[in-house]
């Protein structure tokens, strides 16, 4: 019986241990935008590096999972922004500071190429944001709703919903 207990524990404690170190390895979702203009008279270099050179060499970093490049539309709901590009960065990573710290790295020791003759440093500006709920669409709510919605959009989630 005493054996018994004993291998029960053990097991029990390997699960336990497995299940810890399952969570604490688990990666966090980051959505890192950067705002930015060109040097005036640098738009097309800007532009060719932005869509290759620099898509190719911040993919390439360990953490960095998917790259969207935007141009400012020319409506707007509200207010003026005084950068004209935006790209966004999907991270997935247990350790975002370490993923930054492989993009600096990366801009240091030139294995990220930038040239600041087209990149306006002076305008550039970023942003890191994590998901709070799921993407919901359009098609996934119509009909549903208001604590329907809620429940797709904050499925899986970890979510504290107030009301």
């Amino acid at each position: 019986m005493r054996r018994m207990l004993i291998k029960t524990f053990v097991a029990g404690t390997m699960l336990l241990g497995a299940m810890h170190s399952s969570f604490a390895a688990e990666k966090q979702k980051y959505f890192f935008m950067f705002f930015s203009n060109p040097v005036a008279g640098h738009e097309s270099d800007y532009l060719k590096w932005y869509t290759g050179q620099h898509i190719h060499d911040l993919l390439n970093i360990d953490g960095i999972v998917a790259a969207q490049f935007y141009k400012l539309g020319d409506q707007q709901f509200y207010g003026t922004h005084p950068q004209k590009y935006m790209m966004i960065w999907e991270i997935e990573t247990t350790d975002l500071k370490a993923a930054f710290d492989r993009v600096k790295k990366g801009l240091a020791t030139g294995t990220t190429v930038t040239k600041d003759s087209f990149l306006d440093n002076a305008t550039g500006n970023s942003m890191t944001f994590t998901p709070i709920t799921n993407r919901v669409t359009q098609d996934e709510v119509l009909g549903k709703s208001v604590d329907q919605v809620r429940a797709i959009a904050t499925a899986g989630e970890s979510v504290a919903v107030g009301d």
